[in-house]
């Protein structure tokens, strides 16, 4: 047999391994409640493992979410494979009203101290290009993405909207390939540029952003995938005050862990796993804080309620959890654990895939849900940090929705 024949069927007999399973949108990540690096999903996890895009074939989605419960983006994005009659490879445009988290999908981003899980930057994004080739048995990606934001009233002049909304240059390369029939391999990189000036004294005064990650997949089983992942980020936010004076902020972490992925039932999805976290940032003239998840432990089932319905469930439990921070001289330990528990659904009608989060209260009274009252959705600072108190007032029966459009 040929010997790119043989890396064909390779491929194609390790993604049978892999459950069919929805869509992989924000949504989706979101109801499955665990973090976005151990499951396979190329529309999300293409923004960290560029060379995922590759595998997406023809898409667009939407991407809507209720703001007041910290689901902050709006998204419209397109994967062509078929571009250009594919001969320049696979290009995928993705329209967003913030930048994905660095180094993420949804729940899949670096957990940072205090308050888990959130982007450090908020400027609006202005493009993002993910550019992909497949390589004989090996996949190539490229990202070139952009924030910016300007103010010009003749007297003034702004870059950015301050050290939390800097202007983004940011340029990443990944790599994928096949290693045997049952060992998938993904390794990427990422270099972000963040700037802001306000046009008086405060202006950033940090240096590049950088993201490595690498993640794999092993067939273990005719049932069982295991997929270990690692990845480093480091933010540098430092800026000078409004005195002039230089302030150190840099921001960094290190995430290792493994999870298996079991195809259960019809085609049914369950995760299990664990990953150890630990973030640090530095202020500077010894002043920090530190945050470990010793280990993080999740577990999720997906499973097909019929041909067009799915209905998922996912918990997060970092049993032991630590954050120690040093102000003033002043050292401060805790020890707490955090947990997160999230459900979601899908329902597919033809080409169009809906995914949808489910606040947790809808299955005990999804009539009140629909019809309006008050919602505590994540109150108690499961993903969040600290507690938030409900919204008075709102129910929100679906908190984020996908609709991804296949052809």
């Amino acid at each position: 047999m040929h010997q790119g024949t043989k890396r064909i069927l390779a491929a194609a007999l390790f993604a049978l391994a892999l459950p069919a399973i929805a869509a992989a949108s924000s949504a989706r990540m979101s109801g499955l409640a665990i973090p976005g690096d151990y499951v396979k999903g190329e529309q999300t996890g293409m923004f960290t493992y560029l060379s995922e895009v590759n595998s997406a074939g023809n898409l667009a989605y939407v991407e809507a979410a209720s703001t007041y419960i910290g689901f902050r983006d709006h998204a419209v994005g397109a994967v062509l494979p078929g571009l250009f009659d594919g001969k320049y490879g696979v290009w995928s445009f993705h329209l967003r009203q913030t930048a994905p988290s660095f180094g993420g999908s949804w729940l899949g981003q670096p957990i940072q101290p205090g308050y888990s899980g959130h982007e450090l930057n908020f400027t609006g994004e202005a493009f993002d290009v993910i550019w992909g080739h497949k390589m004989g048995s090996g996949n190539l990606a490229l990202r070139l993405n952009r924030s910016f934001e300007s103010y010009d009233d003749g007297a003034t002049t702004e870059e950015g909207h301050g050290n939390r909304g800097r202007n983004v240059f940011g340029f990443g390369a990944g790599y994928g390939w096949d290693m045997n029939a049952n060992l998938q391999v993904e390794l990427a990189g990422q270099m972000q540029k963040r700037d802001f000036d306000s046009g008086d004294v405060e202006k950033s005064d940090g240096g590049n952003d950088m993201l490595l990650a690498a993640r794999a997949f092993h067939k273990a089983s005719g049932n069982l995938v295991l997929i270990p992942a690692l990845k480093y980020f480091r933010v540098d936010q430092s800026y000078l005050d409004t005195e002039g004076d230089a302030q150190t902020e840099e921001w960094s972490g290190l995430q290792a862990g493994i999870a298996g992925n079991w195809t259960v039932g019809s085609g049914d999805l369950l995760v299990f796993g664990a990953q150890f976290v630990r973030n640090n940032v530095d202020y500077g003239n010894d002043e920090f804080e530190t945050e470990r998840f010793m280990p993080n432990v999740f577990l999720a089932l997906e499973t097909h309620v019929n041909p067009w319905l799915s209905f998922r469930a996912g918990a997060q439990n970092a049993f032991l959890h630590t954050w120690d921070n040093k102000f003033s001289n002043v050292e401060r330990h805790w020890k707490d654990h955090y947990f997160g528990f999230s459900m979601g659904t899908s329902v597919k009608l033809g080409s169009l895939m809906l995914d949808a989060t489910l606040d947790p209260a809808f299955l005990q009274n999804p009539f009140a849900q629909l019809m309006g009252g008050s919602s505590a959705f994540f109150a108690g600072g499961s993903f969040g940090g600290p507690e938030r108190p409900a919204a008075p007032g709102y129910y929100v029966a679906f908190p984020q929705v996908s609709a991804t459009y296949t052809w």
